[in-house]
């Protein structure tokens, strides 16, 4: 105790300012969330780039079996435009949880947005009255237009389900804008020139406690099976790698508000010609084709078939091994899954090149973590291919691996 001259007794009080130990400790929480977000999109990628590619695959095969003038051709079209869309956010998901650098360009943003409005336009019910709010002169923004796509489409699926029930407005501004001094030490951006993105909805708003935590990966008001919590913190990800950065202002019974701000950049964007579909090669070479999911194994047959090759179809990596062993130089090229039971691809690929040491491989994967391009080589294996493959990719890639081969 400490006495004081009048004999009474008083406290010593020692304070620590831990400010800066608390920033670490959610740094490193939100490091594992991270984490754990990427093993979880890592576990299941694959299942559902092979779930794409069956699509992708049944859809290009209806496409051949249907004349162009018919009007279901455009929309089988669109199909595979969505897979390949979902097979990119997939890759983002990757990309995001694992923090890897993006691969951004100059793109007109206002274009893009009206696109990406038009398509989103679907999911919004018809209770709810649609409004947007186009600057006529396009802005240059430095993004990726699927990311920019992705953005909205989490901010207009939350609007749409805040508002099944009740009905109300959604409304979206985009509009160019100086961010001052004073104002980017609020928002944490620069000073200069921004394009401004606002989505409002007139739905029943939310609390403070909630919009502190909205970012937050995982967490999620939604109820079960409509939601993962992971939408808005994905969004916060793109918008910060970006350089912008995005608010949300929200009152309970008055709707929500979200702004995204995104650099302006003076360089032109380069103009993307449409090039008219190549017609897709074709050949009369012997194919073995493995992969274990019997589905993929006759969709694959049945589309080499149609582009004029031989193939031969086996579920079993073993019993695809012994019948290349038996007839060693029947084959003139092998194509093969990464991912099967009893044995990998590259396992099969090894041992196939132990036997005939210049026999082309192409090895497909819809995800994983032991095979990528640079490994696929330094196996000796010719040709690697990520799930969903379009035909034209496949028939490309087959006739680059062969074309290489014969020379």
């Amino acid at each position: 105790p400490i006495y004081h001259t009048d004999g009474t007794i008083s406290k010593l009080t020692i304070l620590r300012d831990i400010t800066e130990k608390k920033a670490i400790e959610k740094q490193l929480h939100q490091a594992r969330k991270m984490e754990s977000i990427g093993t979880l999109v890592g576990g299941i990628a694959h299942d559902f780039n092979n779930l794409l590619y069956m699509i992708v695959g049944n859809t290009e095969l209806s496409i051949e079996k249907i004349p162009r003038s018919n009007p279901v051709h455009q929309n089988l079209q669109e199909i595979i435009s969505a897979c390949m869309k979902a097979a990119v956010i997939i890759k983002q998901l990757l990309n995001f949880s694992r923090k890897t650098d993006q691969e951004l360009k100059p793109i007109r943003a206002v274009d893009v947005i009206d696109e990406a409005i038009y398509f989103l336009r679907s999911i919004i019910p018809s209770s709810v009255k649609f409004t947007k709010n186009l600057p006529k002169s396009n802005v240059t923004i430095f993004a990726d237009p699927i990311q920019i796509n992705q953005v909205l489409m989490n901010i207009f699926t939350n609007a749409a389900q805040a508002m099944e029930e009740t009905g109300g407005s959604l409304e979206v501004n985009v509009e160019q804008t100086i961010v001052k001094a004073h104002q980017g030490k609020v928002l944490e951006l620069s000073a200069g020139d921004y394009l401004k993105i606002s989505i409002t909805d007139t739905g029943p708003g939310m609390p403070p406690e909630v919009t502190d935590k909205i970012f937050e990966p995982y967490y999620t008001t939604k109820e079960v099976g409509k939601g993962s919590g992971m939408g808005l913190a994905i969004v916060h990800g793109i918008v910060k790698n970006h350089n912008g950065t995005i608010t949300v202002k929200s009152k309970l019974k008055k709707g929500t508000t979200f702004t995204i701000y995104f650099p302006v950049i003076g360089e032109v964007p380069e103009i993307e010609t449409t090039k008219p579909i190549d017609k897709i090669p074709q050949g009369s070479e012997t194919i073995l084709f493995v992969d274990d999911e019997e589905s993929i194994a006759n969709m694959t047959q049945e589309m080499l078939e149609l582009l004029g090759y031989r193939v031969e179809a086996m579920l079993d990596p073993e019993k695809a091994l012994a019948l290349f062993k038996s007839r060693p130089d029947y084959f003139d090229l092998v194509i093969t899954d990464m991912t099967m039971p009893f044995m990998t691809g590259a396992q099969l690929s090894e041992k196939l090149l132990k036997i005939r040491p210049d026999i082309p491989i192409i090895i497909c994967t819809g995800h994983s973590r032991q095979m990528n391009e640079e490994k696929a080589k330094e196996i000796g294996i010719k040709g690697y291919m990520i799930k969903p493959a379009s035909m034209l990719k496949i028939a490309n890639t087959i006739r680059t691996v062969l074309s290489t081969y014969l020379q």
